[in-house]
């Protein structure tokens, strides 16, 4: 009897031949059946996330994933435990019980690579996240859709558009900064060369003389077409008809700042979005090739093509500040106290910040100083402006708004004036423009958009104010 007992009892060494499928699976109490059952829920959802429909299958199957982590802890010992009794006791190969042991694991291992790429496209997912979390995870963020539309108590505060086009920055970084641009007439002066030449009898001269008529032709109808789609007619015009032909073709998305979040709406794709909260010390990149952003925190967001994308990332890193964040939730800014608008001081362009009690100028191009001086550190962008900025401070209220205006003035090398010492010159003979004089040396003027009137109006009421005037004496003040 103990001989029959012992005859029953593996022992290592033992041949392939005589180890049958009854004796694993009596011995492995379970573990076989529970891997052979195992298999098909694994390969369905690998089949489902290697699809492209991938989101609407989890959505429209709720219970997929939490059935299949459900088990994942008595299947990961199952697995173990056939492993290493393979190891120790040198199964063969054929084994059946073995062999799905392996087909289980590799389609796991599979599995856990497909579901941590999906995941890359929300969030910065680690190279060694189980296949149990990411399953998760992913099957969360499915069911919490990004909505492309503002929810109740979401401001916008900006927006812009992103267009596919050439990485001119690539091909203007060969060439060095600062040649001199040349004249309207240069491609007509190349035609005329070039007929001149042609008229000789010459047969390789005249080639190059047709040739020469060629490229002339050719830059003068571009140079013409560019100087019309920059001009009025192709901005007011042109523009507002073509638009809607070429996004679809050249639009890659929209950029939208609200006081919530960092929305990426793309022409082709889900959206994607970034709580201001959430946003990492590092998490904010630009390629200075393809003008795309990278923003990263418990979501991530890739925006590409971006116009403005140093002017983006700008405000990204304004609305990270605490306190312009949690001004920012309340909804509320000032809007009937600030006019921002484009101005000239002394000759030189910038921008006017008015207020009921004086205006600050800040020169053009000085953002990345302004940008420095709110945030308190250096900043590596470039080429923007600091308008931008001015408008994000509007979530403050009216004390720490001048606080940082006044910042903002000394660190670009700006200009103050207070309302007592200067005068709004009415009647300016030009339609759009407002003139505010401190002396006869000291004139700004700056350019209203209709939008801006009322505003204006409110916001220099208390100015002291004189007529205008083409011809005045200094002995007028």
């Amino acid at each position: 009897m103990l001989r029959g007992l012992k005859s029953h009892r593996l022992r290592p060494g033992t041949d392939a031949a005589d180890l049958t499928a009854s004796d694993t699976e009596r011995q492995l109490e379970g573990r076989a059946e529970r891997i052979a059952v195992a298999l098909r829920p694994h390969a369905e959802l690998e089949t489902l996330l290697s699809g492209r429909r991938w989101r609407r299958g989890l959505l429209k199957r709720p219970e997929r994933v939490p059935a299949l982590v459900a088990h994942a802890e008595a299947l990961e010992e199952a697995l173990e435990r056939v492993h290493r009794r393979a190891a120790s006791e040198a199964w063969s190969g054929d084994v059946p019980v073995l062999r799905a042991a392996r087909e289980l694991s590799a389609r796991r291992e599979r599995l856990a690579g497909l579901a941590r790429r999906r995941l890359e496209a929300w969030v910065e997912v680690p190279p060694d996240l189980p296949l149990e979390k990411a399953l998760t995870r992913l099957n969360a963020l499915v069911r919490q859709p990004v909505s492309r539309t503002l929810v109740a108590g979401e401001v916008l505060a900006f927006e812009s558009a992103a267009w596919w086009r050439p990485r001119w920055r690539r091909f203007e970084s060969a060439f060095p900064r600062g040649l001199p641009r040349l004249p309207v007439w240069t491609p007509y002066a190349v035609g005329a060369l070039g007929f001149i030449i042609a008229l000789t009898r010459l047969p390789g001269l005249r080639w190059v003389g047709l040739g020469l008529i060629a490229l002339g032709f050719g830059v003068g109808v571009a140079s013409f077409i560019l100087r019309v789609l920059r001009g009025p007619l192709g901005r007011w015009v042109l523009w507002p008809l073509l638009r809607p032909v070429l996004w679809p073709v050249l639009g890659l998305g929209r950029v939208r700042l609200t006081n919530e979040r960092l929305l990426w709406l793309p022409v082709l794709g889900e959206p994607q979005e970034v709580r201001w909260a959430t946003i990492a010390d590092d998490g904010v990149r630009v390629d200075p090739d393809t003008l795309d952003v990278r923003v990263t925190g418990t979501r991530r967001l890739h925006a590409r093509g971006l116009l403005n994308d140093a002017e983006v990332v700008a405000l990204v890193e304004l609305h990270r500040l605490p306190r312009l964040r949690d001004a920012a939730l309340a909804g509320l800014r000032l809007w009937g106290q600030v006019a921002v608008l484009p101005a000239t001081l002394g000759g030189h362009p910038g921008h006017c910040v008015l207020r009921p009690q004086g205006l600050s100028f800040i020169p053009q191009g000085t953002g990345p100083e302004a940008l420095g001086a709110l945030t308190g550190r250096p900043t590596p962008l470039r080429g923007f402006d600091a308008n931008r900025l001015v408008e994000a401070l509007r979530w403050l209220p009216e004390a720490e708004f001048d606080a940082c205006v006044a910042r903002v003035v000394k660190a670009t090398g700006g200009t103050s004036w207070a309302a007592k010492d200067a005068r709004y010159v009415e009647g300016t003979p030009e339609w759009g423009e407002i003139r505010i004089e401190r002396s006869t040396q000291e004139v700004l003027v700056g350019r209203v958009t209709g939008v801006q009137d009322e505003v204006l109006r409110g916001l220099l009421d208390a100015w002291p104010r004189r007529k205008w005037r083409r011809f005045f004496l200094p002995s007028h003040w």
